[in-house]
């Protein structure tokens, strides 16, 4: 009899023991898979830079007027120390000051005699700036600019304009925290910089190139070519499941809905998630969150594999580019090797195009090359057929990078002046003339 009793409760505590573990079973939801694909995606980084939007958002010039002429700070050092300077002052008290300001004075009181003009390559929304300076007045949100304009006047307070040359926009400010003889050292060695001439293009636009021509080094560099595995690894979701296909010179990567795309021949890669659609004009988001956001993506994966400083943005295709920079000068190529461009749909990046190598090693040896005269390259612009200077938007000094035949790795940068016409960068060629200096009959290639 207790025998059976026993075996009776045993065979209980058996079930009841088996139901308790079936329950479990059903009932318990594993969330290691997530918690995995979080943290690998995280760990990921082409290298192991992070950049600040200071580093990135630069000055595409700083000019000092000064006694009827105008110099143009090249050295990277000192627009660094500058704008280092500029970083402790605080701007407040923003007065639109637009319409006291007539079309024709427009250029004469932007490019003033007696101040310090500071330009960026486009117009860079308030809260961008706030990240470079310390800006108090809350009231300036969804406002762009692409210049600051610092007079210098004696025995006065420093105030400054921020100015859209485009909108013919200007905003007074007030500036506090100032070192005046600090910023006066600027100005005082203004002489020490190479002189520039102004080429008004329109009414209110006016670019700046320098008077006498200029020695630039030809550089050529061995390159490092980037991963595209681990491309793969940081901008697919899930990287288990994407399928690699090689192709004559290059290969693809997809998962079925993204594609990455690996040009071997032009070294570079494109990244395209159809699902995050271009909603084109988006009126709910912040126009400073495209930049910003465009920035900290790079970021997330160590893109920043090179200096690259933002170029340009387009905010109704949601499109932002950032170029290559080498010893403070733009670098420029046809087929986008020196750019960085990003094209965002509502939350994810639609479109990521970027150079699959970095600038490693460069080589010793370098040729100077004698460049234009600012004057040199207006005649070369204004003889070509049919040139309108309406349709010019930008002219700088910079680099031409082509690639060394037979020689894979190498890459050269060529010293060559551009011209931003009807919304494309073009060199402007320099065929040699008689006595071998740059210039000649090219015009825009």
């Amino acid at each position: 009899m207790k025998y059976e009793t026993a075996k009776t409760i045993l065979l209980t505590f058996l079930v009841l023991t088996s139901i308790a573990f079936t329950w479990e079973l059903w009932t318990y939801h594993p969330q290691y898979d997530a918690i995995q694909t979080d943290e690998y995606i995280q760990n990921v980084s082409i290298s192991n830079t992070q950049v600040e939007t200071s580093m990135i958002v630069r000055p595409s010039q700083i000019i000092i007027h000064k006694n009827d002429a105008h110099y143009g700070m090249i050295d990277e050092g000192d627009m660094t120390k500058l704008l280092k300077e500029m970083k402790k002052w605080t701007f407040d008290d923003f007065e639109n000051i637009s319409s006291t300001i007539s079309k024709e004075d427009f250029s004469s009181f932007v490019h003033r005699k007696e101040a310090i003009e500071i330009i960026y390559p486009d117009d860079i929304p308030m809260n961008i700036f706030r990240d470079l300076f310390q800006i108090d007045d809350k009231g300036m949100d969804g406002v762009s600019f692409n210049t600051i304009v610092i007079p210098i006047g004696k025995n006065q307070g420093l105030i400054a304009y921020f100015v859209s040359t485009d909108h013919r926009r200007v905003y007074k400010a007030t500036v506090s925290d100032v070192s005046l003889g600090e910023i006066n050292q600027f100005y005082e060695k203004a002489e020490k910089f190479p002189r520039y001439l102004a080429y008004n293009v329109s009414e209110t636009k006016a670019f700046f190139l320098p008077e006498k021509e200029m020695m630039m080094s030809r550089l050529q560099y061995y390159t490092d070519e980037l991963d595209p595995d681990k491309f793969k690894e940081a901008l697919f979701s899930d990287p288990s499941f994407v399928k690699k296909d090689v192709l004559a010179f290059g290969e693809e990567y997809t998962d079925g809905s993204r594609l990455m795309d690996v040009n071997f021949l032009q070294k570079l890669l494109l990244y395209v998630n159809p699902a995050a659609k271009n909603t084109e004009g988006s009126p709910s988001e912040d126009s400073a969150a495209l930049i910003q956001k465009s920035i900290d993506f790079v970021n997330e994966h160590g893109g920043w594999t090179d200096m690259y400083h933002f170029a340009e943005w387009d905010q109704e295709k949601r499109k932002v580019v950032f170029r290559l920079y080498a010893n403070n000068y733009p670098v420029f190529n046809d087929y986008g090797m020196s750019e960085i461009i990003q094209i965002w749909g509502t939350n994810e990046v639609n479109k990521y195009q970027r150079p699959l190598f970095r600038l490693e090693i460069p080589d010793r040896v370098s040729v100077s090359t004698k460049v234009w005269s600012g004057q040199e390259v207006i005649k070369q612009l204004e003889k070509q057929k049919g040139f309108r200077k309406v349709l010019v938007d930008g002219i700088a000094l910079g680099y031409k990078l082509v690639k060394e035949q037979g020689k894979g790795k190498v890459i050269i940068l060529e010293p060559a002046w551009f011209c931003l016409y009807n919304g494309t960068w073009k060199p402007i060629s320099l065929t040699e003339t008689t006595g071998g200096r740059g210039g000649g009959a090219g015009g825009l290639e």
